[in-house]
């Protein structure tokens, strides 16, 4: 009897494994034909275990979400950027991505070399900056936010004046809009940048730099995520603020995005697959360029996770 009992205990475990490996690859995105799929990670390049973890759990995710390309939100590559530390901070753990053709487009961090503008796999091509369209009516705009000069400034008001696409995203390391207590807000780039993103109906803007994610209120009708832990971690560095929509400071993350003609979804997903943060950003640009305040749909996170302000 006990041993029946014992087996009947064993294919309980198996099957109660097997729901709970369901859930935590819970997928809230549309999956809509033709769209496009994206994956982002930020303050990424440690070449230590979490950073393989998150490795892991984006490959498992592409099984059923496949993604097309990474944004990298910079300090792609922390200390030293010789040969080998490419190979151990960013091939190794994203070893089976690369080896589906997946494209990584890199921002430059504090952390990051200049060098490493030269390095083919971050696809940024010699340039500290620079747009690029992977088709889908969508344009993507790379900044290094530690250099922010002049000329910078006014590259981005040419290229965000002429961009056809009806989205336009922004990624860059340091955020203008943060809650967390090591970092937080630059002032300096909301004087510098935001001022261009609002003339020139700009949708999103995607930062690493404070280790946790946070999804914020948009700010003059732009959405503004902090994805900052794909690799480091600060536990509990959100200080409560207005700013907060959803934060998110106990375990590494990375985000998916779905990107459609009407509307641009994202999820945020902790090391162990579970989901952080969910929803929906409406594309309101007009005729004109301007857009008007978004609207996010939010699905609640579970209830295994220290998240705020489902709301």
């Amino acid at each position: 009897m006990s041993g029946v009992l014992s087996r009947l205990l064993t294919v309980g475990w198996v099957a109660w494994l097997s729901i709970a490996a369901s859930f935590a690859q819970e997928l809230n995105l549309p999956n809509l034909p033709n769209s496009l799929r994206i994956a982002v990670i930020g303050d990424s390049g440690t070449g230590g275990e979490a950073q393989i973890e998150i490795g892991q759990r984006m490959a498992l995710f592409r099984e059923k979400f496949p993604f097309e390309l990474v944004l990298m939100l910079g300090d792609n590559i922390y200390g030293r950027d010789r040969p080998k530390d490419y190979v151990r901070k960013f091939e190794r753990p994203y070893q089976s991505l690369l080896d589906a053709g997946v494209k990584f487009y890199a921002a430059l961090g504090n952390h990051d070399r200049p060098r490493q503008v030269n390095y083919p796999l971050f696809n940024m091509k010699g340039r500290r900056y620079y747009s690029f369209s992977p088709g889908k009516d969508v344009r993507f705009f790379a900044l290094d936010s530690t250099k922010m000069d002049s000329a910078q400034i006014e590259w981005l008001d040419g290229e965000l004046a002429h961009t056809q696409e009806s989205w336009k995203i922004c990624f860059l390391h340091h955020p203008l809009y943060s809650s967390g207590r090591r970092h937080g807000s630059s002032i300096r780039l909301q004087r510098l940048l935001e001022p261009l993103l609002v003339k020139h109906g700009v949708q999103v803007v995607f930062a690493g730099h404070d280790h946790f994610y946070e999804r914020i209120h948009p700010q003059k009708g732009i959405s503004h995520f902090v994805s900052g832990g794909a690799a480091k971690l600060r536990k509990n560095n959100i200080r409560k603020s207005p700013l907060t929509a959803k934060g998110f400071d106990q375990d590494r993350h990375f985000m998916l995005l779905e990107v459609a003609p009407s509307a641009l979804y994202f999820q945020a997903i902790s090391r162990t697959g579970e989901k952080v943060d969910s929803g929906r950003i409406e594309n309101t640009s007009s005729a004109s360029g301007k857009a008007t305040s978004p609207v996010v749909g939010v699905v609640c996170h579970p209830p295994l996770l220290t998240a705020w302000a489902c709301q």
